[in-house]
């Protein structure tokens, strides 16, 4: 038997519908939501997708929220160390 769906992948249920722009579309979303993503927290890569915009690390099971279908680290949070306040003049 042939493979039907040698070039068009997980879009093969489509047939011939919609357009091949659409389909590869398709294609590329549904390989990026299978793969998997570096964790930020153990930095493995075992970060895979739960659910819409939910990533969660089979090593370390630590959840984390992202776009739809690809992981985006969160970026580090910087804090700035505010100027020592003055203090009041008496008079």
């Amino acid at each position: 038997m042939s493979q039907r769906t040698k070039k068009v992948g997980p879009t093969g249920w489509m047939g011939p519908r919609y357009g091949i722009r659409i389909r590869r579309r398709v294609v590329e979303i549904d390989r990026a939501k299978r793969s998997s993503f570096p964790c930020p927290r153990c930095s493995t890569v075992t970060l895979r997708r739960v659910a819409s915009g939910i990533f969660q690390c089979s090593r370390c099971r630590t959840r984390f929220a992202s776009n739809a279908y690809t992981f985006s680290a969160p970026p580090p949070i910087t804090r700035t160390e505010a100027p020592p306040a003055r203090p009041a003049a008496n008079r």
